[in-house]
């Protein structure tokens, strides 16, 4: 890949947590790669207890080959394939794949916007764009304090449109399913979240849902 210019980007994210762990509990993580489609890689995660072997999240990705200087995606190149085949494993995706369509959302469908974003010199790649997982922080800069208050994040799914670079100064917008406003609520919540350059140039879409706090927030004055 380094002979042809050529690096992985992510195109789709999606992650289950199935419960939060504890302070002090100790987890491992099984990860592996595997084919998808003709051009694609995918790359699966399984993290549990420990001590338990009780599931603490699941989580999916897909991934495409861009060439570096074009920034253009490129094939598979048979070359390349013959060497990390050897590294896929045949196993089925660990998470069924959500393909429901990401609805449009814009300023007048969103109900919270969040403005002024911008990367930090840590948030970048070795390809000097924001890393993906900077962009789940900012999808909740728009989420509102109530819902993160009542509820924990349950499940994401991403959807990576274009890359922001250094310089990139973004919006959050955040369209929630059910009002936060009047305090916490006893049903899940499903969000429709868009990250966009200022200019308006998509660069993430997303949804994410949220399920109720067992013990509720803490209460004031708690650390």
């Amino acid at each position: 890949m380094s002979k042809r210019n050529l690096i992985w980007v992510v195109t789709k994210m999606q992650v289950l947590v199935e419960h939060y762990p504890s302070w002090g509990d100790v987890i491992e993580v099984d990860t592996w790669a595997g084919g998808s489609g003709k051009n694609g890689m995918r790359r699966d995660w399984h993290v549990r207890d420990c001590q338990t072997g009780q599931t603490i999240m699941r989580a999916s990705s897909n991934w495409v080959m861009m060439n570096k200087s074009t920034r253009k995606l490129s094939k598979f190149p048979e070359e390349v394939r013959a060497e990390i085949r050897p590294y896929f494993m045949d196993r089925v995706p660990i998470i069924d794949e959500d393909n429901r369509k990401l609805p449009k959302l814009d300023d007048d469908t969103a109900d919270h916007v969040r403005s002024g974003l911008t990367p930090k010199w840590s948030d970048l790649d070795v390809n000097q764009h924001v890393n993906n997982v900077k962009y789940l922080g900012w999808i909740l800069e728009s989420a509102p304090i109530s819902m993160l208050e009542s509820h924990e994040l349950a499940s994401f799914t991403l959807e990576y449109r274009r890359e922001c670079g250094r310089d990139g100064v973004l919006q959050s917008l955040t369209a929630v399913s059910a009002d936060c406003s009047a305090g916490p609520a006893e049903l899940p919540i499903e969000c429709q979240h868009l990250l966009r350059l200022e200019g308006g140039s998509e660069l993430v879409k997303g949804r994410t849902e949220w399920r109720p706090k067992k013990h509720g927030p803490f209460p004031a004055g708690s650390p």
